[in-house]
């Protein structure tokens, strides 16, 4: 007998992960001591984390979730689908929960604003830029946090945009140049010492040079079940 699968089994990557404190803790009662986690993506029937490693993980935990966006936190009983190494070093969990998520409790989810719930997909990255606020004046170092075919979100530690500026230019660098990219700022945020700015591509076809840049094409493909760019898809 298949199980049908609804439009909430949907994978949704995260907004922000760093807003969310996620920690997979053995349920079998021989520890109570859980594994840090990073939450990557989930749906109402599993969950993509990242850990360091190589992780001493049960096969039968719980996940559990807490941030300031939800009223309460999450535990929620899963089993370890699979475990693996990611180009960054780091160690890619699948999770899956049994049982699965009911649709009450993944709308409050999705209602918390932490999850991404637009059309196009946004792919977790670390991509080192260079901003540049104004022709002429200094660059300011920044990293790309995400990327999707409209836009990113860049991360400052330096300062952030200047008051009133809607404009901004990223420099991407190749093995042989230097890749000016013209942006639109859509909103800004402080989260701790660091700046995230939303910013959207003046030129669709921005999306795609970044993708063929080699720091981007390491962190695209970590992150499978949130969906491909529309061209890629099946």
């Amino acid at each position: 007998m298949s199980t049908l699968l609804t439009k909430c089994d949907r994978s949704y990557p995260l907004v922000h992960p760093e807003l969310v404190e996620a920690t997979i803790v053995p349920s079998d009662g021989e520890s109570t001591v859980g594994c840090v986690a990073q939450l990557c993506e989930i749906s109402p029937s599993s969950a993509k984390l990242v850990v360091q490693g190589p992780p001493e993980l049960s096969m039968h935990c719980c996940v559990r979730l807490v941030s300031s966006k939800l009223e309460e936190a999450l535990e929620i009983s899963a089993q370890i689908d699979w475990v693996r190494p990611n180009p960054a070093g780091e160690w890619l969990v699948e999770c899956e929960f049994q049982p699965r998520m009911s649709e009450a409790a993944f709308a409050q989810l999705l209602a918390s604003g932490l999850l991404e719930r637009r059309a196009a997909v946004r792919y977790q990255t670390r991509i080192p830029v260079q901003v540049q606020w104004l022709p002429g004046n200094a660059r300011v170092s920044g990293i790309v946090r995400n990327l999707s075919e409209g836009g990113l979100c860049l991360c400052l530690v330096t300062r952030e945009a200047p008051p009133d500026t809607r404009d901004v230019c990223l420099i991407a660098t190749t093995a042989l140049e230097e890749v000016p990219l013209p942006l639109k700022i859509r909103w800004s945020l402080q989260v701790g010492p660091e700046y995230l700015i939303g910013c959207q591509f003046v030129h669709g076809k921005d999306f795609e040079t970044l993708r063929k840049l080699q720091p981007v094409r390491e962190y695209l493909h970590e992150h499978s079940r949130a969906g491909k760019p529309a061209r890629d898809r099946r």
